[in-house]
């Protein structure tokens, strides 16, 4: 029974590592500018080390940084509807709360060549907290009532305390290098270093039911589950033993497997933890390519793969199941991606910006094998830039993203919805070399339904962030 719901817990490495902007395990929000503006692909911004790498050959000669902060907030709502419960139906609530999502982009540019980095949260980011379990697992519970009165023990109710929480962060670092060739011409090449990891934390505890048994002095009252069930395993196993004694063999057979199902019902119900961190390493090649010509900017961006190899580091798996070894190896890695994007300046003091992002999930390996059920994910975004009172500009994007994914991927430990996006904000000129930003995001998310044996899951989510940003040229 736990051992069934915790299991999928490791499916959570996939879904904390999708909290945000991007594809399927991938962040795509990296700095205060993209959350205020979204299209970022052919910028020749401090951030275009990360989203337009190729456009640093454009830049000014001298030093330019960017450095941001971003703090994110997202719901979680599970409603279930199924039979098992009273009334009909139940929900159950998770949340994720990331406070700090660092980015630093820096760029030296002296001629016709430019050397840049990038450190940031390329995936994940926050904690996934679902403080009373998850349907899976809780209607195995709420189904117990009805299997022990069929089993001739009258119970009507239960109570359990059961937490899940995983974390998980991938650390990217980028080094490269572009060089601008005929005026109009730059290319880039360079490489990523991914750290990945993920903590899962699970536990059973306190399991209760309300069975009547009038000769073990049951009498309706909330007791402890698995010590109930040690009682009444001991006692069928010892009137087992004096019917086998009597000559009675069918009787006795009978209920020795009686008590060996008590024993069963006692050790699902016990109390269980789990706590298992995973860590490794990737790395994968960067290439790129950018076109400016007077008012038109253009950037093309390929990463490979980055295949990441992770090993547990467990404390405690009481679970019993092998997948929570201490050194057991599975994969997390990185999908190769491409994104192409142009900006256009239709006024002097005016940007219009276009992108579109592809993401290869459906090549990746992934925990649990769950890229068997991924297709590629699509992302497009459109951006609006005004300048105006010579310091400030106001800007405001929206993204458009796009899952391919078959309904087996679909459960209560692993959703991916499409979503529509709003980015929105304004950047201070303080003088030549400081320039402050700050954007507000918010993301709208499809509801999804999955049809389970127990009943019927619905599926919603709230998403909004903040960041705040400085750029400095010098």
């Amino acid at each position: 029974m736990f051992n069934d719901w915790v299991k999928s817990a490791a499916v959570i490495g996939l879904t904390a590592t999708s909290l945000f902007a991007g594809g399927a395990t991938t962040n795509n929000n990296h700095s205060a500018a993209f959350l205020r503006s979204v299209a970022r692909n052919a910028t020749t911004d401090n951030d275009a080390p990360y989203y337009n790498p190729a456009g640093t050959a454009f830049m000014k000669d001298g030093f330019h940084l960017s450095l941001s902060n971003q703090t994110f907030w997202q719901g979680r709502t599970i409603t279930t509807e199924s039979p098992l419960f009273e009334g009909g139906k139940k929900e159950y609530k998770g949340d994720t709360f990331a406070p700090s999502m660092p980015g630093v982009h820096g760029t030296w540019h002296y001629g016709n060549l430019a050397i840049s980095t990038t450190i940031g949260v390329i995936g994940g980011g926050g904690s996934l907290n679902f403080k009373d379990g998850i349907p899976s697992f809780d209607t195995q519970l709420a189904a117990l009532p009805m299997m022990l009165s069929q089993a001739g023990l009258p119970t009507t109710s239960y109570e359990a305390d059961i937490s899940l929480e995983a974390s998980s962060y991938q650390i990217g670092f980028a080094l490269g290098a572009a060089y601008q060739f005929a005026d109009m011409f730059s290319v880039y090449v360079g490489g990523r270093l991914t750290y990945s990891y993920n903590h899962y934390e699970a536990s059973l505890s306190n399991v209760k039911i309300n069975p009547t048994m009038e000769q073990f002095g049951l009498d309706g009252k909330m007791v402890e589950a698995a010590e109930t069930f040690n009682q009444i395993s001991s006692y069928l196993e010892n009137t087992a033993k004096q019917a086998k004694a009597a000559g009675y063999e069918g009787q006795a057979a009978e209920l020795a497997a009686k008590a060996e199902a008590m024993a069963g019902y006692a050790y699902a119900v016990s109390d269980k933890k789990l706590d298992v961190e995973q860590e490794g390493f990737g790395f994968a090649p960067i290439f790129g390519a950018s076109f400016k010509y007077k008012r038109l900017t253009v950037g093309v961006k390929y990463e490979m793969k980055t295949e990441i190899e992770m090993e547990n580091d467990t404390k405690v798996n009481e679970v019993g199941l092998s997948d929570f070894d201490d050194g057991k190896k599975d994969h997390a890695d990185v999908p190769a991606m491409l994104a192409v994007g142009l900006t256009y300046s239709v006024l002097d003091n005016a940007r219009i910006s276009l992108g579109y992002n592809l993401w290869f999930d459906e090549d990746i390996d992934l925990t649990g094998d769950t890229e068997d059920y991924l297709g590629n994910s699509h992302e497009f975004m459109y951006g609006v830039e005004i300048d105006f009172f010579k310091r400030w500009t106001i800007s405001t994007g929206l993204i458009i993203y796009r899952c391919d994914r078959t309904d087996d991927y679909v459960s209560d430990m692993s959703q991916l919805l499409n979503t529509t996006t709003l980015g929105l904000g304004l950047a201070y000129r303080v003088n030549d070399h400081v320039r402050l930003d700050l954007g507000y995001y918010h993301t709208r998310y499809n509801k999804d339904t999955d049809k389970e044996e127990y009943g019927l899951n619905t599926y919603e989510r709230t998403s909004r962030g903040f960041g705040i940003g400085v750029d400095l040229d010098f």
